[in-house]
């Protein structure tokens, strides 16, 4: 950390100002979401694998739509993983711009 800096967690967690602070980890650090991503993965897999090894018309159009149900889930939660590890940067981001400008974040320089 360089001299005259502050750390934003110290910044975020001192500020009364700021409304949002999180009251439990954000969901980017947890490992729970991944974790459903890859099993829904997988399972899309399985069912993709399924889908060759059917028999007759009806097992195949039903690996078809497990298959796409279990890849549609993994899409879902791959953007919501994604989505919320932006916004977690950009809060950060905000939050030492904050903190450099010490007044809310108006997108105008201060003036020394």
């Amino acid at each position: 950390m360089t001299q005259g800096v502050p750390d934003t967690r110290q910044v975020i967690s001192n500020d009364s100002r700021v409304p949002w602070l999180p009251r439990a980890s954000h969901p980017a650090d947890s490992s729970t979401l991944p974790l459903y991503m890859v099993i829904f993965f997988v399972l899309g897999l399985v069912g993709f694998a399924a889908h060759g090894l059917a028999d007759g018309r009806e097992g195949l159009v039903l690996a078809s739509i497990v298959s796409g149900v279990f890849f549609a889930c993994f899409l879902i939660l791959f953007a919501i993983y994604w989505i919320g590890y932006l916004l977690k940067g950009h809060a950060i981001w905000q939050a030492e711009r904050q903190a450099e400008s010490d007044g809310p974040s108006t997108g105008q320089q201060r003036e020394d």
